[in-house]
């Protein structure tokens, strides 16, 4: 039984070997990921139904006497001679892992060899053989060890199917004592062996897995890696520059051989090998066409389908990935190889994975447009509002003034229309210079200081440098008209309103202050929560909140203090910026 069980595990050393370079086929990596299709499945079962054959040709004849032969590869068999064989290393390893119709298939290739190869026990090894391939993908099938596989288990499978196997033979064999007496000769050696390499093979499967695994890991990794690196020219939505950009990264930190990039109507960008040889043609733009009216993937073999019109273009094959704003394609991704065997199963998650990334991108950069216009929108209806009282005030007084005070109508007129064209900019535009803002505000005076002459007083303290920032317009007019129409109304005496502009580190500091009546601690907690101007039509504290929230979100912020007959002062703090080619945040002393 020993020396039977020596000759047994050299036999299994082949099949072993076998196994470890199928494992380096395409097509079973697909199969442990159950991507098997019909061609697939064809090709498994033909692999493992060879690997049982190989078992039957390497085999050891034994007879009922326990006496066996070992030598060359066994073509026939006498009428009560048998086979100690490795076959069913194979056919259970196959039903494992490729299901019920791959282990049916394997089996009857190797069961219907040994059948042909003769013996008393060939009709009970035909019927054991299928039952193996059946209860291995059965098991398969029911419990997919594929996807968590132990080789311990697969270890306990083995021995169990094996020894049915092994007892169905005298149930089937003529005679059945002869058989009963063989199976106790060869059982627990075929048994031990077969087990043996069936375990040895699920190791080998095992370190496939976890190599596909670690692959995919890298390439989810690299995937989110290039999506970051995108990202910022992807929001920008699908142009001749943000393409190129995006291009140029993909190409880079991945595999492949070109990138391209398309709308609608031609390729945006052509990043990689055949930049200046690879040229389109209506096959190809039928195609790329076809995946972004579908919303579907579609490897293209360039030599078949494309045949570029140069004919010195190095790239054979091409993945082509629709990118997607709602559902809707805007554009194609296309990954180039000139090895058509690059695109396999990894590369196509990728680029799958990629797309779907690139798409989310673009989409998130279209509602942030969206968004913008929006606020946009939100920002010049406020900045649009212009109190009415006080432009006809303004004009009656310049009317009434025509007749005695003729120049002081005229720089009133002045005044004027620099106010309106400050509204006007102001419409038109969401930040303005410090000093643009100043003009607004010493246009509004004057005016004021026509109805009242001496009543008020500014006193204005830039700090150096801070001229050029830039501020939200209609911010210190409104602030000065609110200080003359609420602040002043029961003074007497000449009001003052103070005005200092400062840097705070990263940060614009705007103070106006007064020393008017000030306002009630109860009513100044809910100031800038409403339109808090007296009649409802002005610009009051509250627009100006809302515009700072929506230009500077949380960085943007305004704070009132005031206390009764001791004046009011509002706060407000901004992100300090300049006008594109005006000095910097580092100039200023």
């Amino acid at each position: 039984m020993w020396d039977l069980l020596s000759q047994l595990v050299s036999r299994m050393c082949i099949i072993v070997t076998i196994a470890f370079l199928i494992t380096r086929l395409k097509a079973f990596r697909q199969m442990i990921h159950q991507r098997l299709n019909v061609k697939d499945h064809m090709v498994m079962i033909v692999v493992f139904g060879f690997f049982g054959v190989i078992g039957n040709y390497t085999g050891i004849v034994v007879n009922p006497n326990a006496t066996f032969t070992s030598g060359s590869w066994i073509s026939t068999l006498g009428s009560f001679n048998a086979i100690a064989d490795t076959r069913n290393i194979g056919v259970i390893i196959g039903g494992i892992f490729g299901g019920p119709i791959v282990g049916l298939g394997a089996g009857i290739i190797a069961g219907v060899h040994r059948y042909l190869l003769g013996g008393f026990i060939n009709t009970a090894v035909l019927i054991a053989t299928i039952f193996g391939g059946i209860a291995a993908g059965w098991i398969g099938r029911k419990f997919p060890l594929n996807q968590k596989i132990r080789p311990t288990i697969v270890l306990a499978i083995g021995v169990v199917i094996l020894t049915i196997q092994i007892l169905l033979v005298p149930v089937f064999a003529v005679p059945h004592q002869t058989a009963f007496q063989l199976i106790q000769f060869t059982g627990f050696p075929i048994i031990f062996v077969n087990s043996i390499g069936i375990w040895i093979c699920a190791m080998i499967l095992y370190s496939v897995i976890r190599e596909e695994e670690r692959t995919r890991a890298t390439q989810t990794q690299s995937a989110l890696f290039i999506a970051d690196k995108t990202l910022p020219f992807f929001r920008q939505g699908l142009n001749s520059y943000s393409s190129k950009k995006a291009a140029t990264i993909i190409y880079k930190l991945t595999n492949v051989d070109a990138v391209s990039i398309t709308n609608w109507t031609d390729d945006l960008v052509h990043v990689g090998k055949g930049t200046h040889t690879h040229s389109k043609n209506q096959v190809e733009m039928d195609a790329t066409r076809e995946s972004m009216e579908t919303g579907k993937v579609i490897i293209a073999k360039l030599q078949k389908k494309f045949s570029s019109t140069n004919s010195n273009c190095p790239l054979k094959t091409a993945i082509i990935l629709p990118l997607l704003v709602k559902q809707k394609a805007v554009g194609a991704l296309k990954f180039y190889y000139i090895d058509a065997n690059k695109v396999d199963s990894v590369a196509m998650e990728l680029a799958e994975g990629l797309a779907t990334l690139f798409s989310t991108q673009l989409e998130l950069g279209e509602a942030e447009r969206s968004s913008r216009l929006l606020q946009d929108a939100k920002i010049k209806a406020l900045q649009a509002q212009i109190h009415p009282h006080f432009l006809f005030n303004s004009i009656n007084i310049i009317a009434a003034l025509c007749r005695t005070k003729p120049m002081l109508a005229r720089d009133l007129l002045v005044h004027l229309g620099t106010f309106l064209r400050g509204n006007i900019m102001g419409a038109r535009r969401t930040l303005v210079t410090v000093s643009k803002e100043f003009e607004n505000v010493d246009a509004y005076l004057s005016l004021e200081q026509a109805r009242f002459p001496n009543r008020y007083s500014l006193n204005k303290n830039v700090e150096v440098g801070l001229e050029d920032a830039l501020i939200p317009p209609f911010t210190l007019q409104p602030l000065v008209e609110n200080a003359i129409r609420h602040g002043f109304t029961k003074h007497h005496k000449k009001g003052n309103i103070f005005i200092y502009v400062e840097k705070q580190k990263e940060f614009l500091n705007i103070v106006v202050s007064d020393d008017g009546i000030g306002i009630p601690k109860k009513k100044c907690h809910v100031l800038g929560q409403n339109n808090d101007s007296m009649d409802g039509n002005g610009v009051g504290l509250n627009n100006i909140k809302e515009r700072l929230t929506a230009l500077f979100g949380t960085d943007g912020n305004m704070k009132i203090q005031s206390e009764v007959d001791s004046g009011t002062e509002v706060i407000i703090k901004i992100p300090l910026q300049f006008e594109q080619g005006k000095r910097n945040v580092a100039e200023i002393i």
